[in-house]
Formats: C-alpha cells, structure tokens, sequence
C-alpha cells in the first residue's frame, strides 16, 4: 500500500526520495539516502533494518543490484518485502517478496526508480517515472514531488486515504536540502506534502545558513525584545544579561 521513488541529480549528486502511504509516518521508515553515493527502499511490511543495511552496502561501494542481492540473502522474511535502491551511477536495483499478494510494480527511468505495492492498476509507477524525467532542469525535490502527485493521479494505492507522505532530498556538508513529513493526514498526505514543499520553498536556504554560518542570520527584533522583557518580568536578567550586551547581535525588524 505504498508508492515511492528515489531518484539522483546530475547536476549536484544529490539524491532523492518522495513515497506515501495509507499508514502513518512512512517517512522515518522506509527511505535510506546517502549524498552522492545512493538511495535504498525497503516497503511492504517494512523492515527498517533492511533499509539500513542496504545504504550502508551502496556507501561501502557495492552496485545498487548488488545491494539488493547482499540485502535479500541477509533475511529470513525476504518474501515479505519490496526493496529498490539506486547507486551513484544512476544503476538499479530491485526485489519484489513472493509473499506479495496485490499488484506491486516498478519503472525504471534514467536516475530513478519507481516503486509500489498493493497499487490500483499496474500503471502507476510508469507515470511516476514519466512525470520526473519530463521535467529535467526543475529541483530534484520538485521532480520528485511531481512523480508522487502523478502516481496519486493515476490511481494510487487501491485503498485510501493517503495518510503519510514524506519528501527527503540530500544536500552538501551532511544537511539535507529537505526531509519533510506528513505522519498523519486528515485527508490527503500527498496534497499536505505540496503544501509544506512550497512553504519550506521560501525557509530552506535561511536555515541552511543558520546551520553553515550562524553569525551571518541577524536575529527578529520581535523576538529579541519580547526575550528580553520576559527576562525582566521573571527578575532573570543577572543570569541572561541580554539587554546589558544588546550590541553583541545584529537585530533586524
């Protein structure tokens, strides 16, 4: 009951991976990625572990297929799981468990992979993997947005609603550019997650400089004065001395 993809980028060596479900928090289960060197599935009656051991697989070197061979014969309960996994030169690698009752595809395009289960026809990984490669010089997170809303478009998972949906894309120095979740939707995951991308759209590189060059991102005026009246009303300002040192921040607003 779960579509996805993971997908590279060409041009930085990011990779990549949105993926939604009819359970809850599917983000912090089934996506692996690893900048510039891969991105690992693990799904249908997920694993966690196996996701785990196949990154880590792809980072020690090994092909994407090899990979998914190495992480196949490392399970008792393989015929259980869905696993795909992409490497750095954009190669791929796929299992589908004989345990698998429903339909359960997957497409292959160049830097990508589709992937799904317990799915309403057996398209839906072919429009993922068309939406991404039809808009090649956009964002490898809007790509991979477009390639989820397109799977959702086509049908889906044969049951609903879309409660979870995540959106994860690696970024350089070991910060992610995004790694955003819906863990439960009222309605639509999917839509939720469109939502929160193009709101993180216009936050991502202010954070990123909060976490590269801290001393470069003046601090909110507002902020910075309600800080310091509330440290007055509580008597605190022997042990926060913020107004005594107020030119010690830049302060904008």
């Amino acid at each position: 009951m779960t579509f996805s993809i993971i997908a590279r980028c060409d041009r930085t060596g990011a990779f990549g991976a949105a993926i939604t479900t009819s359970d809850l928090a599917v983000g912090s289960r089934c996506v692996r990625l690893s900048h510039g060197r891969g991105a690992f599935l693990s799904q249908h009656r997920t694993d966690s572990r196996l996701g785990d051991l196949g990154i880590r697989l792809i980072e020690a070197g090994q092909s994407a297929a090899d990979a998914v061979s190495d992480v196949v014969a490392s399970s008792g309960t393989i015929d259980w799981r869905q696993l795909g996994a992409i490497d750095a030169q954009g190669r791929v690698g796929v299992y589908h468990g004989r345990r698998m009752y429903s339909i359960y595809t997957h497409a292959a395009g160049r830097n990508c992979l589709a992937l799904g289960n317990i799915l309403a026809n057996a398209e839906v990984t072919e429009h993922m993997a068309g939406a991404f490669q039809d808009a090649p010089d956009l964002p490898l997170a809007e790509r991979l947005m477009r390639a989820l809303e397109a799977g959702r478009d086509a049908g889906g998972e044969i049951l609903g609603p879309l409660r979870s949906a995540a959106l994860r894309v690696t970024g350089e120095h070991g910060i992610d550019t995004c790694d955003l979740r819906v863990d439960i939707a009222r309605a639509c995951a999917v839509a939720d997650l469109r939502a929160l991308h193009e709101a993180w759209g216009e936050r991502a590189g202010a954070l990123r400089r909060v976490a590269l060059e801290p001393d470069s991102v003046p601090v909110q005026r507002a902020l910075f004065e309600a800080s310091i009246d509330r440290i007055n009303l509580l008597g605190l300002s022997r042990r926060f001395p913020t107004e005594e040192h107020r030119d010690s921040w830049t302060v904008i607003g």
